[in-house]
């Protein structure tokens, strides 16, 4: 009888164990912190940056950007929507922002890495048993905008820093750097506010 109780208890602390390690996998966070390899992202001839041709997701710990910038240039590249002798852009294809480039360039680094985006989402949505980071797969919209959004940071003591903004990387990239832009105000609708104020 004392036996059968052990063998029950000891096949219950197996359950218990089974059970928490595949709730801990649940909840761990699914993506990798350092992941791709980085890549420089090109200026055009009017000094904006360019939107590579097949982005990938690159990441590492850290700032997105350098704090402390003294100019933010937001470039409007129109897209397919307009073809070439189509429609005139009815948006500044350049914008400059100065006198609030500094908090830009913290709403920036603000925004948050996709394990956190995740992580927000479970706590938001999940409940007790989280969604598997598989069950979220993030779709680029077919909705055809007129613009790409690029941002080209401007330091006094050191290199420019490119930004784009792509559905196939997930948010803003510096090509070393990713950061999810999820949250609203979207960083397009913080710069109009910032370059009104």
């Amino acid at each position: 009888m004392r036996r059968r109780w052990w063998v029950g208890l000891v096949a219950l602390a197996l359950v218990a164990s089974g059970l928490a390690l595949a709730y801990w996998q649940r909840i761990s966070p699914p993506h990798a912190t350092v992941t791709g390899e980085p890549y420089a992202i090109t200026l055009d001839v009017n000094g904006c940056p360019m939107i590579p041709q097949r982005p990938r997701f690159v990441d590492s710990p850290g700032e997105l950007v350098p704090p402390d910038p003294v100019e933010v240039v937001l470039c409007s590249l129109p897209t397919e929507v307009f073809p070439p002798g189509g429609a005139a852009p009815t948006v500044p294809l350049k914008r400059v922002l100065t006198a609030r480039a500094a908090e830009f360039a913290a709403i920036l680094n603000r925004l948050p890495d996709r394990n956190t985006v995740w992580r927000d989402w479970q706590r938001r949505h999940s409940g007790l048993w989280p969604d598997s980071a598989s069950s979220r797969v993030t779709v680029c919209p077919a909705i055809g905008y007129p613009y790409d959004f690029t941002y080209l940071l401007r330091y006094a003591d050191r290199p420019p820093v490119a930004l784009v903004s792509t559905c196939d990387t997930g948010g803003l990239t510096t090509g070393s750097r990713t950061r999810i832009d999820v949250a609203k105000p979207h960083v397009i609708d913080e710069f109009a506010r910032l370059s009104q104020t």
